[in-house]
């Protein structure tokens, strides 16, 4: 059975793209067939995962603009990372996916391109654009579950009730399957006063158990990886507190989907 997850939030910055491919490494070392799909016109995940995007590769825009079912099995690609991951990319023609409001239905086609596509894996990571346009409106209509990245900071936190707001209205309008997975704190410094005022307003905001952990901590080694375009387990022993981070909370969000 396969779960597809939106990782989002409105904030940039937050390290959605961090989250997404983080929960992807651990999703390669556990096995678990996974497919990245990349909906930030940035193409930060496609880069990352060892694409290089140019004007003749066939992208996540391509098939929604298709809208017809199955569009985005030409444009699934094997990561750079090597099995079980793959990658539907994005391209900067992305960005016009945002203006397609007057189109026939248009927050359901992201949803029609996947559909049989996503069959053979276990786990899709959608890692959702810096806004909650139309493309965003689309990963929730294609998704089960939405988890969202924050960092301990007073910006990001200030910003959730807006993307949980957008959730509630995607679940009404659009996808009525849909359910909240939980936060992932992200960037969580070794040691701040303000980080933990931060933590506690979002767990009244949210509740506790909404509120992921272990939290993400701020390493050097996130962003060596993501320059080195390697997952952070494939980072040695730089990346091994991270990587186990994304361990536990890979399985939790395994957990998660088993209980749906």
């Amino acid at each position: 059975m396969t779960t597809t997850v939106a990782v989002l939030n409105q904030k940039g910055g937050v390290g959605k793209t961090t989250v997404a491919l983080g929960l992807a490494s651990a999703a390669q070392v556990a096995g678990v067939r996974t497919l990245v799909v990349d909906l930030d016109a940035q193409g930060s995940s496609s880069w990352a995962l060892g694409l290089e995007v140019d004007d003749d590769t066939l992208t996540v825009s391509d098939a929604i603009a298709a809208n017809r079912d199955g569009a985005a099995l030409d444009a699934v690609v094997e990561s750079g990372w090597g099995p079980p991951i793959d990658v539907l990319p994005a391209g900067r023609d992305l960005v016009e996916r945002d203006t397609d409001i007057r189109a026939v239905d248009p927050a359901h086609r992201l949803r029609r391109a996947l559909v049989g596509v996503t069959d053979p894996y276990e786990l899709v990571l959608i890692d959702c654009a810096p806004s909650l346009g139309l493309t965003t409106h689309n990963a929730l209509a294609a998704a089960d579950l939405a988890l969202l990245v924050v960092e301990p900071a007073a910006f990001s936190i200030r910003g959730v009730e807006a993307v949980t707001d957008t959730i509630d209205q995607a679940w009404s309008d659009l996808n009525d399957s849909l359910d909240i997975a939980g936060v992932v704190v992200n960037r969580v410094p070794p040691s701040s006063a303000e980080a933990d005022l931060q933590l506690e307003a979002l767990a009244r905001l949210l509740g506790r158990r909404a509120v992921w952990t272990p939290h993400v901590p701020q390493r050097v080694a996130v962003n060596e990886a993501m320059g080195a375009r390697e997952s952070i387990h494939a980072h040695g022993w730089r990346g091994a507190e991270v990587a186990d981070v994304f361990d536990q909370l890979l399985a939790k969000l395994r957990r998660t989907a088993n209980r749906r």
